[in-house]
């Protein structure tokens, strides 16, 4: 498959390693790779595809708009290392400014340094061009530069090269089209995860697992730990593992069997064991083969896979000791910031993206994921010593460098001198002017911190004119913030309002508050069927996404064993009447479906003033007010959070569907990164384009506040109390104090 790799890196994840990774081109590829037999080169061709990419695909949020003499743009775009480009055509349309000098305006177009085409600009032709431009596919390497350059002109006299009139627009709809052939890839435990998930791909991961027939719930708990170690490899693209029974996927896929188990020709090993096979129907896929005699045998082999696998090495492993892995603390998941001490910039991006350069420079973006149960209420915000440097500019004063969170402007600091805050001046501080680089603390806003958040540094430069002719700026502007920089998410309690399917869906908490998922339980139906089968390992890829580490401790049970598990969060995943939990606790659930009948939970609201840090006015009542008994035809698919029926503080996330084929609604809206930010309150509906939200049920807050903390955030939003219990206050002082008066009076009486 062909991904792509965001120029602007905008996805809130962690960011394959691609730079220092040497790339061969297509043809290089084809000629070591596809030398195989007959057979093998007629099956190459029938199994060719075709993929077609708009711009905004490949990294353009927006129509590219080049601006000034000389504008540029890059865009990456990724191509499997099991495939090669046969052919490549770019769609481009585009628009420009009808002031351009036509002799000497043009756009050029180059893929990896070489030169495609280059298009005249004529006059009169400047609003709605579409060229069709073919690409030599033996030009394509693993990791490709798409570049778009602009070279425009409005005067023959000496001019502003930055001036308003100097412009086209490239529209973000133009498409490049690749036409991709599969070549054989090699099967070796020393490659994993390839080739069964390629690093530089950016479209979302769909590998299938395939079992003999339903799996145990001891062979899904090793099947989990392999799909979370997947996910965490996939990233913030997504995974998906659509579950096969007793059949092999078409492609690549993983297999798990047990006790003498067997799909086809593919058999278990008599003992715990990882190899990779060749795919029995395809000469151009490969089978990753998880198996072992019985469950604790398997659970080995998957655990060594995910922890050991860069040790393995040839066709097959056998396991013949337990991989042990060190116990998990809370909030210590390596994807997310370190609570201990501050972090470094340059522990959560790499260097290189925090150099920008040129009059529009784009923007300087550092991803970071914090446990949204952080409490930042009533502080001065996240401390952050910001270090940077800048091209000077002696007579500019307007030049500055913007700060935003998730696109939010925060504020901008001037780059050629910096003045104290009026009040607190310790926020604003600076080695001088005459520094190389400058040393500024700051705080940001106690909002900021989400789950997954994206601090954006923008460089302005100010050029001053004199003149038609005078002071042109300088061509090698630059700017840069330091790796050494800090921010700082140490020190603040946790302490959060539950069930909030926005946490769920947006890093997994609470169940991702052990890294492991050591406190974490999934209920499913004993004999799950595939579609219960698949989401369960969907969402078991999502967690390792959202920690960055496999799901080692986690447990798979059936209704039956909940007394067992009472102290773990659990996630309970069903269809229809297949999940008993969906009538034993009804009478918690927002939503319940029982002999053709819904009952919908329906909360009473009351205005109340209140003064929290989410600032509603419309506060929901604890306790629901009444329950709506339903009769329709509809067939919902629910995501739903309740507090643990067995334990108090502990969550229960339900995933559940009418009918077991609308799961895949569920899947499909829990790994899509655009889709999860709908995700709030305690039920939501999906469906395959929209999702609706509701707050039914009655809050409950987990963690632990300071004592002083914990009363103050509890008189917030009860004012009226507060004046009761001042009231209170002021009458039993009034006492003790009368008392005293009047003895002072009759002595003075007295004397």
């Amino acid at each position: 498959m062909v991904g792509v790799l965001v120029a602007s890196l905008s996805g809130m994840g962690v960011v394959p390693v691609w730079a220092q990774r040497a790339t061969a081109t297509s043809a290089e590829r084809v000629e070591r790779k596809d030398a195989g037999t007959e057979a093998g080169a007629a099956t190459t061709q029938s199994q060719q595809r075709v993929v077609s990419m708009s711009l905004k695909q490949l990294g353009a949020w927006s129509s590219i708009r080049l601006r000034g003499v000389e504008g540029h743009r890059s865009l990456f775009l990724t191509v499997r290392a099991d495939e090669v480009v046969v052919s490549a055509r770019l769609r481009l349309a585009y628009d420009y400014s009808p002031a351009l000098i036509p002799e000497l305006s043009h756009l050029a177009i180059a893929l990896n340094d070489r030169v495609v085409t280059v298009e005249g600009l004529p006059a009169g032709k400047n609003l709605g061009n579409v060229r069709d431009i073919a690409l030599n596919p033996r030009w394509f390497k693993e990791l490709n530069e798409l570049r778009l350059s602009f070279i425009g002109h409005y005067t023959r006299q000496c001019e502003d090269p930055y001036h308003s009139s100097l412009w086209l627009s490239v529209s973000d709809l133009s498409r490049l089209e690749l036409t991709l052939a599969p070549v054989s890839s090699i099967g070796d435990l020393r490659h994993l995860p390839a080739p069964f998930i390629d690093r530089q791909e950016a479209e979302a991961l769909m590998l299938p697992f395939a079992f003999s027939s339903a799996p145990s719930l001891g062979t899904l708990e090793a099947a989990g730990t392999v799909a979370s170690w997947f996910g965490a490899e996939a990233g913030t693209r997504g995974a998906t593992f659509p579950a096969r029974l007793g059949e092999l996927p078409e492609g690549n896929g993983v297999v798990f069997l047990k006790g003498g188990e067997s799909i086809g020709p593919i058999r278990s090993s008599a003992a715990s064991n990882i190899s990779i096979q060749q795919h029995p129907n395809n000469p151009l896929a490969k089978l990753l083969v998880v198996s072992g005699a019985n469950e604790a045998e398997l659970q080995r082999a998957a655990h060594a896979l995910v922890l050991t696998h860069r040790t393995l090495g040839g066709t097959s492993a056998n396991i013949t000791k337990e991989t042990q892995a060190a116990p998990r603390k809370p909030y210590d998941a390596p994807a997310w910031v370190r609570l201990d001490r501050p972090m470094k910039f340059g522990e959560l991006v790499k260097p290189e993206e925090l150099r920008v350069q040129g009059y529009f420079p784009e923007v300087a973006r550092m991803n970071y994921r914090v446990p949204p149960d952080l409490f930042t209420w009533r502080t001065e915000g996240v401390p952050v010593n910001l270090k940077y440097r800048a091209t000077r500019l002696p007579t500019q004063k307007n030049s500055s460098l913007s700060l935003a969170v998730n696109n939010n402007f925060l504020g901008a600091v001037p780059l050629n001198e910096l003045e104290p805050h009026p009040t607190n001046p310790k926020m604003l501080l600076s080695t001088g002017r005459d520094a190389l680089v400058r040393d500024l603390a700051l705080h940001l806003p106690p909002h900021v911190a989400t789950g997954r958040d994206q601090l954006q540094m923008t460089y302005a430069f100010d050029i001053v004119r004199e003149g038609i002719c005078g002071d042109l700026p300088p061509d090698n502007l630059m700017g840069a913030v330091d790796p050494e920089s800090t921010i700082d998410f140490s020190g603040f309690p946790h302490y959060a309002a539950m069930p909030n399917l926005a946490y769920f869906a947006k890093l997994g908490f609470p169940f991702t508050r052990m890294a492991d998922l050591s406190e974490t339980a999934v209920v499913l139906p004993a004999r799950a069927d595939a579609q219960e089968t698949s989401l369960y390992l969907a969402v078991m890829g999502r967690m390792g996404e959202s920690t960055g580490y496999p799901a080692l401790r986690h447990r798979v049970i059936s209704s039956s064993e909940l007394e067992q598990f009472a102290d773990r969060d659990l996630i309970v995943i069903g269809s229809g009447d297949s999940q008993s939990l969906m009538k034993q606790w009804a009478d918690r659930l927002p939503v319940t479906h029982e002999n053709g009948e819904r009952r919908v939970r329906e909360s009473l609201r009351s205005w109340r003033p209140t003064y929290r840090w989410e600032q509603k006015d419309i506060d929901d009542v604890a306790d629901p007010g009444s329950v709506l008994n339903l009769s329709d035809s509809a067939q919902l698919s629910l995501v739903m959070g309740i507090e643990s029926p067995l334990k108090a503080k502990r969550s229960v996330v339900f995933l559940y569907a009418d009918r077991a084929a609308d799961l895949r609604k569920l899947g499909n809206a829990l790994t899509d990164f655009e889709r999860v930010s709908s995700f709030r309150g305690d039920m939501a509906v999906v469906d395959d384009k929209l999702i609706r939200q509701a707050k039914v049920g009655p809050t409950y807050y987990i963690g632990e506040l300071p004592l002083e903390r914990r009363a103050r955030w509890f008189f917030q939003d009860q004012p009226w109390l507060l004046a009761v219990a001042a009231l209170l206050a002021v009458l039993l002082l009034s006492v003790p104090i009368y008392r005293i008066l009047r003895r002072v009076t009759t002595r003075r009486k007295g004397g």
